[in-house]
C-alpha cells in the first residue's frame, strides 16, 4: 500500500459521518472556483488607487491559470491514472466519470495558479486564496476523487508557471524601464 493511498484513506475515511460537514466540502469543491473567480472580479472593480495596478494582476492571473490548465490537460493527454474508486473500495460523495484521470487535479491546479498568482503581487489577499486553494485540494481528497499526489501536483503546476510567468514579465518590467532610463 504506497503512502499516497494511505494519505488518501486517512482523509476520505470521514467522509459520510457529518452529513453538514460532507455537503459544505461538496458544494466547495463543486463551486469553489466559482468563488475564485468573483474575487478575481471583486479585484477588477474594485475602487482603489491601484486599479490598473489590480487589473493587471487579475490578466496575469487568468493567462497563469489557463496556461497551468493546458500543461495538465498534455500529462492528462500522455498519463492516464484511474481515479480512486475505479481502484478502492471509496466514500464517493461525488459522482465522476470513471474515464476522467485523476492526475494531475484541475481544481486544485487552477486554484493554486490563481492564489500563488496573487499572492506575488498582493500578499493579503493571495495568502487567503491560498488557504482557500488548500481546502479545494482536501476537498478533493475528502469527497473521494482525486489521490493526495494528483492534488500535489496540481499545487506544483501552478506554482512552476506561477514562478515562470512572472519571472519573465519581471524581466520584461525591468527591460522597459532600463530602456526609459537611456531614452530620456
Amino acid at each position: 500500500m504506497t503512502i499516497d493511498y494511505q494519505l488518501f484513506k486517512l482523509l476520505n475515511q470521514f467522509a459520510g459521518q457529518y452529513p453538514i460537514f460532507d455537503q459544505l466540502v461538496l458544494l466547495f469543491s463543486k463551486y469553489g472556483p466559482i468563488l475564485f473567480g468573483l474575487i478575481l472580479i471583486w479585484l477588477w472593480f474594485s475602487n482603489s488607487q491601484n486599479q490598473h495596478e489590480n487589473r493587471k494582476i487579475v490578466l496575469y492571473a487568468v493567462t497563469i491559470a489557463i496556461l497551468t490548465l493546458g500543461i495538465d490537460k498534455i500529462i492528462e493527454m500522455v498519463y492516464f491514472r484511474p481515479r480512486p474508486f475505479v481502484n478502492h473500495s471509496v466514500i464517493l460523495l461525488l459522482e465522476k466519470s470513471n474515464l476522467d484521470p485523476s492526475f494531475p487535479s484541475n481544481h486544485a491546479a487552477g486554484a493554486f495558479a490563481l492564489a500563488f498568482a496573487l499572492f506575488w503581487k498582493r500578499r493579503k489577499i493571495g495568502a487567503v486564496l491560498i488557504l482557500l486553494a488548500c481546502f479545494m485540494a482536501f476537498s478533493r481528497i475528502f469527497i473521494g476523487v482525486h489521490y493526495p499526489l494528483d492534488v500535489l501536483a496540481g499545487a506544483c503546476i501552478g506554482l512552476g508557471v506561477t514562478y515562470i510567468v512572472m519571472r519573465l514579465i519581471g524581466l520584461i518590467e525591468d527591460a522597459k524601464n532600463h530602456r526609459k532610463m537611456y531614452v530620456k
